[in-house]
């Protein structure tokens, strides 16, 4: 997460954590150049979820994008966390369970199948 936020600092990017409607986890405004990220989230949802906004923010979107613009940065969020082989490794020892995978390698659920969809579009073997 440090590294994340010395990141954002670089990008000239507030972040700012706030109690957020039912189902964000973040948002990105551009204007203000400022992440939004859940209040009272762990570390292990806000560090995908600052990834995910700092892409925004170096794309220069402002606020919610289309779905496949918001899903192109949750699988490249997700390629950045899992590698082809911490994933494998992951699946041997807990098998393809949404959940235990998601706990075995550390992130949140989204961000597994985010990376199962960059596998699928990619036909890659992990």
């Amino acid at each position: 997460m440090d590294a994340l936020l010395a990141a954002a600092d670089e990008q000239q990017v507030f972040v700012r954590w706030l109690r957020m409607p039912e189902g964000w986890r973040g948002a990105y405004h551009l204007p203000s150049r400022t992440v939004y990220l859940r209040k009272g989230m762990s570390e292990r949802s806000a560090v995908p979820t600052l990834m995910h906004e700092l892409t925004h923010a170096a794309r220069g979107d402002d606020g919610h994008q289309t779905r496949p613009v918001e899903a192109r940065i949750d699988r490249q969020v997700a390629c950045r966390l899992i590698t082809p082989g911490a994933y494998r490794a992951a699946e041997m020892l807990a098998g393809p369970h949404l959940g235990a995978l998601a706990a075995e390698l550390d992130v949140p659920c989204w961000v597994i199948l985010a990376y199962r969809e960059t596998l699928r579009r990619h036909k890659i073997v992990a």
